[in-house]
């Protein structure tokens, strides 16, 4: 009977396996990168994947195997290396011929110790060196493609997030048009708001291959400002105000006149003829630190443009759907 633990750790082995295999195929893997950096930070993903797969499926193959040659029987007591079976001499030959390479180097307790030490800390070393590019890459203002052209300057907004939505603030198409004249202008976008800035909740618009500086900010808790698709996660602290950079590479939103009304759609919803509309195209901003009871609502959406006109053009009409509701 006590052999049945060893079939149970087995099939869940087996089954953890398989889910691995099956996620990319049923759409539980990582969504697709759209970021400059998103490659960095998928080849340490599954750096990391790769190595914790190993140990574990290693860790639970001993652990079963070990489980189903020693299991104990109520008629007799057993003990680690003696009053072995048939089956249990078959299985230790076999193992042993197997393991006999490290069995010769790892021939005492001592050295036991010492490879289940070393070889961990040598593993977080590689992975300690590997991260660093990648968290420059990210982090890094002079790491953005963009900034290589001298002509090209981050495009500001600032994210403020509390409980249980994202306020975002655009500067209005006048003080844009300053910042190109003088890019000096830009600087004190996050201490000094203006009377004519927009502000939208749970909608960050940005454009295609346009480098995007958000100032992000907390009202009141902890937050975390998540981006899957842009392989964006950075925590909002209360006090601080906290660069973050990313390139769009892709665009999600088409401008559509839908009944008459002019709207910029990503993947939600439905077309004019009713067809769905590709969700793989809504690129969600959640909150990835829990907040409090409304944690789970505290969702947003990237909205990507195809060119910054079209940007332009959202930002305008924004502005003109604000100035009617303040009439």
């Amino acid at each position: 009977m006590e052999k049945w633990w060893s079939y149970l750790f087995g099939a869940m082995m087996i089954a953890c396996a398989g889910l691995f295999v099956a996620a990319p195929f049923v759409g539980w893997w990582l969504p697709k990168g759209v970021s400059t950096h998103s490659d960095s930070v998928d080849v340490l993903f599954y750096m990391i994947l790769w190595i914790t797969g190993f140990f574990f499926i290693l860790t639970e193959a001993l652990l079963v195997y070990f489980m189903y040659v020693y299991a104990g029987r109520p008629t007799q007591q057993h003990v680690f290396g003696h009053h072995a079976d048939e089956e249990k001499v078959l299985w230790t030959s076999f193992f042993k011929r197997l393991f006999r390479p490290v069995s010769a180097l790892l021939h005492d307790q001592h050295r036991v110790e010492l490879a289940w030490t070393l070889v961990p800390a040598v593993i977080l070393l590689v992975i300690a060196f590997a991260q660093v590019n990648a968290w420059a890459t990210i982090k890094y203002q002079s790491r953005m493609p963009a900034f290589d052209l001298k002509d090209q300057r981050p495009f500001q907004v600032e994210v403020s997030a509390r409980q249980f939505e994202w306020r975002i603030r655009y500067p209005s198409p006048q003080r844009l048009a300053d910042w190109k004249r003088d890019p000096n202008l830009a600087k004190d976008f996050a201490r000094s708001p203006h009377v004519d800035d927009i502000w939208v909740v749970n909608e960050l618009h940005v454009w295609k291959g346009h480098p995007v500086l958000v100032q992000l900010r907390t009202l009141d808790v902890i937050h975390s400002f998540n981006m899957p698709h842009l392989r964006v996660k950075q925590d909002a602290l209360p006090g601080k105000t906290i660069p973050v950079w990313f390139t769009p590479t892709e665009f999600n939103t088409v401008k559509k006149r839908v009944k008459g009304e002019v709207r910029w759609q990503d993947g939600d919803g439905h077309d004019e003829d009713g067809n769905p509309i590709d969700r793989t195209q809504v690129w969600e901003i959640a909150c990835a630190e829990l907040c409090g009871w409304g944690h789970y609502k505290m969702i947003g959406r990237l909205y990507v443009h195809e060119t910054e006109a079209d940007f332009l053009d959202w930002l305008n009409d924004v502005r003109k759907q604000q100035n009617r509701t303040s009439l």
